[in-house]
């Protein structure tokens, strides 16, 4: 590099870091809900607050969909009961995966689940409906009561939403209503048994953030809505709020904190800057001899595609699993015809992957080569698990 790429180089990354050292210092006030997050609509002070409601019982976070947790939990010996917990502004929960939560509840667990919104097969299967309270001009304080304790609440909504509230139904037990600048009594807060167990459907999640939690003058409320639920072990979905694409990617630990994520950022730019000003060729072009084509994979794409155009999710499901086992048979040298613990496990060790990665890929395509589906939730859920092997993630 000459004496002037030098010195442009220089020159751009003190702008760079002129530009970082001068950047705004504004509060960030997008509603993450996020556990370990520190910003004002994060939730880390409420769940830092679990163990001593919960007399130090322990937390498990769930970082995948629930239906793959409960896959795996179906593999593990019998545990105790527990208390599953979402706080998040809408809870994007797929169809499958409540199902399984269904199943759970119904054995006897307890959910807890606060969001300003909820899927409509949800509300659908618990027989309950959501709406809003216009959105008001100015910033006006609610108030959120109990109907079977005396503590209540006051805050100043920082989320420019509506405020949600359950309509008023016959299915549902009232515990909990809000009030705005002492208007109409509007239910936030119900119970709906169902079998063996409870949900618990909060639709005011904005009061377990860092900010309410900090601000608040009296904790009893919280006190007095956590009570409602038993003393035992708590799953924390994570999942709900996490996107794939971000949770799958190496660097989501340097992109969540902003001191790294700018140090890659000018990392990546002064490498961008050496390759720009070392543009040169150091020998002859190299020809490049194309390897020969896999029309065996051609063809499988094709059919698979013909399959999803006509919406036969169930035809392509059973085109993937052929070719997955026949790629494991080619490959790893192992018989498909039964898919038990031998195989997972022999499948393991040739291939490097992980058991449990192993074990809940095999426990899926064994039972999705018994079922005829006809959505696309499940097709994706394969594909994603059949990626993730190949790929080695």
């Amino acid at each position: 590099m000459n004496k002037k790429g030098v010195f442009a180089l220089c020159a751009m990354l003190l702008l760079a870091v002129f530009i970082i050292a001068n950047r705004s210092n504004k509060v960030d006030w997008t509603p993450t809900f996020d556990e370990n997050g520190t910003k004002p609509l994060d939730t880390k002070v409420f769940f830092d607050q679990l163990p001593a409601w919960f007399n130090g019982k322990s937390t498990k976070k769930i970082h995948t969909t629930f239906y793959e947790y409960d896959q795996y939990l179906r593999l593990q010996p019998v545990d105790s009961l527990k208390n599953y917990i979402s706080i998040s502004s809408n809870y994007h929960i797929d169809e499958t995966s409540f199902e399984a939560l269904l199943e759970y509840v119904a054995y006897g667990n307890n959910a807890f689940i606060s969001a300003h919104s909820f899927p409509y097969f949800m509300k659908d299967t618990l027989a309950f409906e959501t709406t809003y309270h216009p959105i008001d001009l100015e910033e006006k304080t609610t108030t959120l009561f109990l109907n079977y304790a005396q503590d209540s609440l006051k805050y100043l909504s920082k989320i420019q939403l509506g405020k949600a509230y359950v309509k008023d139904t016959t299915t549902v037990k009232k515990l909990g209503y809000l009030s705005v600048d002492g208007e109409k009594q509007l239910t936030n807060f119900v119970g709906i048994p169902f079998y063996d167990g409870i949900f618990y459907i909060h639709t005011t999640p904005e009061v377990f953030t860092n900010y309410q939690m900090l601000n608040v003058d009296d904790v009893n409320y919280l006190n007095a809505v956590v009570s409602y639920l038993p003393n035992v072990p708590i799953l924390l979905d994570k999942a709900i709020k996490i996107d794939a694409e971000v949770d799958q990617s190496p660097l989501r630990f340097i992109t969540s904190r902003e001191s790294l994520r700018w140090a890659w950022y000018l990392l990546l730019l002064a490498i961008g800057l050496f390759l720009i000003f070392n543009a040169k060729r150091r020998q002859r072009i190299v020809p490049i001899i194309l390897p020969l084509k896999n029309t065996t994979t051609e063809f499988v794409h094709t059919v698979s595609n013909l399959h999803y155009e006509a919406e036969d999710y169930n035809g392509v499901i059973q085109k993937m699993i052929i070719h997955f086992l026949e790629f494991v048979r080619s490959n790893y040298h192992l018989s498909t015809e039964h898919l038990n613990q031998d195989f997972i496990k022999k499948l393991a060790l040739k291939s490097g992957r992980p058991l449990e990665q192993v074990q809940a890929l095999v426990l899926l395509i064994s039972k999705m080569r018994t079922h005829n589906f006809k959505t696309k939730e499940p097709l994706i859920k394969l594909n994603k698990a059949i990626e993730k092997f190949y790929n080695n993630d």
